[in-house]
């Protein structure tokens, strides 16, 4: 638990950077799911209006978040100014949603696959996206068997182009030196990450969202993974500042 609580440390001695940051994405999808709850009873335009802000919202609090967490790699618990972390995390943007794009696509396609294997046992007749809706314990169970396949990639690929500034290609040549025998506290939040989806619909959280009080309890375990999330990818930045890389002659 030592590195957990360093981390936690650090998210405590810059209290106010992380709650703007969490206050912003959950401003977003606070928004986002009103808006999807109101937009039958307001002219078409607006709702596109409304997605506009919410992207905002989200692309202002990725940039933060990514000034952020190079800023602790630079400086550990000195707080910054909310236009330095904009700075700082600007450049980070576009590479991390480069790896996003580029991940993304095996992620859904294993997801997908494994659906198809269960579905070819099982009585299930639906499709991938209706599972969600009826019967979502098993939509997320689909999604964990890439997530561990990925899992070195998910948790060290973002923390490498951080703490070595480099593009999302060149960070894949550190990739082996990233050992997850060594890193067990980041394997435990991760499993609790993975954990969250399942909690939801044990708790009961609708999927399905008829009313504003749904739409808006829809909000919180979002969030919650948020958060959880900046634990996790604070936490596999210092591990990755630990290893002491550098990016040398050989490396590029």
């Amino acid at each position: 638990m030592a590195e957990i609580k360093k981390t936690l440390a650090i998210l405590k001695a810059r209290w106010p950077e992380v709650i703007l940051i969490v206050a912003l994405y959950a401003l977003a999808v606070l928004s986002n799911n009103l808006f999807r709850f109101a937009k039958n009873n307001f002219p078409k335009t607006l709702p596109l209006l409304c997605i506009a802000f919410s992207l905002t919202l989200i692309v202002v609090s990725a940039i933060l978040i990514y000034g952020f967490l190079r800023m602790v790699y630079l400086e550990g618990q000195k707080r910054q100014t909310p236009m330095v972390l904009l700075k700082k995390g600007r450049p980070f943007f576009w590479r991390m949603t480069g790896f996003g794009l580029i991940g993304v696509v095996p992620y859904f396609i294993l997801a997908w696959l494994i659906f198809l294997i269960i579905k070819y046992f099982t009585s299930i007749d639906t499709g991938f996206l209706e599972t969600a809706k009826i019967i979502p314990w098993l939509n997320q169970l689909c999604f964990v068997p890439p997530m561990l396949i990925l899992i070195k990639v998910v948790l060290f690929i973002p923390a490498l182009i951080l703490v070595l500034d480099c593009g999302v290609f060149q960070s894949f040549r550190f990739l082996r030196k990233c050992q997850l025998s060594r890193s067990r506290e980041l394997l435990a939040l991760f499993a609790l990450r993975m954990a969250l989806p399942f909690l939801w619909v044990f708790l009961g959280v609708p999927y399905n969202t008829e009313t504003i009080s749904q739409y808006i309890l829809r909000s919180v375990p979002t969030v919650v993974s948020y958060v959880l999330w900046l634990v996790i990818t604070l936490t596999a930045v210092r591990f990755v500042a630990s290893l002491d890389l550098a990016i040398t002659t050989k490396t590029l």
